[in-house]
């Protein structure tokens, strides 16, 4: 009996304690604005909420940028927000070119958002 009570206790103890994983990957853009001055040297932040997954590296001159690093979060949540902000790194500031939030779900998705500034965000997540 008690070690019934025992299995009890530890299956609702775990019971919505189930650990969600997301993946972010495949980030790349399109068609970047130059500044006044060159080409962009672009780069992206990417969150989970208000929480930094990460940064990729420049990547110089290129109005096309493509960016190999994946960034995960352990303990996400369906319908929580992933959000990607792309900038230009500048000497003095870097300019905000736009970005792309979506509402997690579960499975993999392709997303593709125009940045406020011209030229279109991709990225592939998942979510398990």
């Amino acid at each position: 009996m008690a070690s019934s009570l025992l299995l009890v206790v530890l299956l609702l103890c775990c019971v919505g304690q189930a650990h969600s994983y997301l993946t972010v990957k495949n980030i790349r853009a399109q068609n970047l604005l130059p500044d006044k001055y060159s080409k962009p040297d672009g780069y992206a932040k990417v969150f989970y909420g208000s929480s930094n997954m990460g940064q990729t590296s420049v990547v110089q001159g290129n109005r096309n940028p493509s960016w190999t690093q994946s960034f995960n979060y352990y303990s996400a949540k369906v319908g929580g927000q992933l959000t990607v902000k792309v900038y230009d790194k500048d000497v003095v500031s870097d300019d905000y070119l736009g970005g792309c939030t979506t509402k997690i779900k579960v499975g993999t998705f392709d997303a593709r958002c125009n940045l406020s500034s011209g030229g279109t965000l991709y990225l592939t997540y998942s979510f398990s």
